[in-house]
C-alpha cells in the first residue's frame, strides 16, 4: 500500500486521470449494452486494431515527410487523430457486413494486426513512444484528454438521444425496421461510428485492455439484472463509473496496474450480478 501518499490530499496529481477514466468508463459501458445485445462483442477488439494501424501510418508519414513537433504541419499527422479517422471509417465496413458478423470481425482483426506488425518494423520511433500512443496509460492524463473524452461522450449520448427508438428498432429487427421505412444502414453506421469514436479515445487514454473490458463486462453485469433496455443502459453506465473510479483508487492505494484494476472491479461486479440473478 502507498504509505505517506494520501489519495485525497494529492488530488491535483490524479484528478485529470480519474476524470478521464470516469468519462470513458461511462461511455464504454453505455455502448457495451448495444455491443452485447447485437452480439458483436469482438468488434471492439477489431476497432482497436484498426486504430492501431492509423497510429503506425501516422508515424510513417511523419518520418517520410520529415515532420517534427515544431512543424506547422505536424498537427495534421497527430497519431490520435489519424487513429480516430481510421476507426470511424471502419464503421462503414462493419455496418455493411451484416452487423459486424464474426467473419467480418475476424478478417478486420487479423489483417489489421498483421499490418501493425509489418508496418511497425519500418518505424524508427522509440518503442516507448509507439506503445504509449497505441495502448495508452491510465495512471496520468492531460487536460486535453479530459476535453476530448468528454466531447466524445457528449457526441455519442446526444446522437443516441435523438435516434434512440430508431436505433433500438434497427438493432433488434433490421428487416422489420427496413420494411417500416427506416434507413437501417445509416443507423448501423451511426452506431458503429459511436463505438469507434469512444474506443479510440478511451484506448488512447486508458489502454487497450481497460477499454475492451469496460465495454463488455459492465454491460454483461447490467443485462443480468435489468428488466428493460432503459434500466440496462442506466445500470451499465453506473457499473462503468464504479469500475473506473474504484479501480483507479485501488491502483493508487495498493500500487496496482490501473487498467487491470478497473477490469478486475468490473469482473467482480459481473460475478456479483450473476450470483444475484441466481
Amino acid at each position: 500500500m502507498s504509505e505517506g501518499v494520501p489519495f485525497w490530499e494529492n488530488w491535483p496529481i490524479w484528478w485529470e486521470a480519474m476524470l478521464v477514466a470516469l468519462l470513458a468508463g461511462a461511455g464504454l459501458a453505455y455502448l457495451g449494452v448495444w455491443v452485447v445485445l447485437k452480439r458483436v462483442v469482438y468488434v471492439p477488439l477489431a476497432l482497436s486494431q484498426v486504430a492501431a494501424v492509423g497510429v503506425v501510418v501516422a508515424f510513417l508519414i511523419e518520418e517520410a515527410a520529415g515532420l517534427t513537433g515544431d512543424s506547422g504541419w505536424h498537427c495534421l499527422c497527430e497519431p490520435s487523430w489519424i487513429a480516430l479517422l481510421f476507426a470511424v471509417a471502419s464503421a462503414f465496413y462493419f455496418a455493411r457486413t451484416e452487423a459486424g458478423g464474426e467473419r467480418a470481425t475476424g478478417v478486420a482483426y487479423l489483417v489489421c494486426s498483421a499490418l501493425v506488425l509489418t508496418l511497425g518494423a519500418f518505424v524508427r520511433r522509440d518503442l516507448h513512444d509507439i506503445s504509449g500512443v497505441l495502448f495508452g496509460q491510465a495512471v496520468l492524463a492531460q487536460l486535453s484528454q479530459v476535453v476530448t473524452t468528454a466531447a466524445a461522450l457528449l457526441l455519442v449520448l446526444g446522437s443516441h438521444l435523438l435516434c434512440h427508438r430508431r436505433l433500438l428498432f434497427a438493432a433488434h429487427d433490421p428487416a422489420a425496421a427496413g420494411a417500416a421505412g427506416l434507413r437501417v444502414y445509416r443507423l448501423e453506421v451511426l452506431l458503429y461510428a459511436g463505438f469507434a469514436l469512444m474506443l479510440s479515445v478511451a484506448t488512447r487514454a486508458l489502454g487497450a485492455l481497460p477499454a475492451f473490458g469496460l465495454c463488455v463486462l459492465p454491460a454483461l453485469a447490467a443485462l443480468r439484472v435489468a428488466r428493460g433496455m432503459g434500466q440496462a443502459l442506466a445500470l451499465s453506465t453506473a457499473f462503468g463509473l464504479v469500475s473506473a473510479g474504484l479501480g483507479y483508487y485501488l491502483s493508487f492505494a495498493f500500487e496496482l496496474p490501473a487498467g487491470a484494476s478497473m477490469v478486475l472491479v468490473a469482473g467482480l461486479l459481473l460475478a456479483g450480478a450473476s450470483a444475484f440473478k441466481k
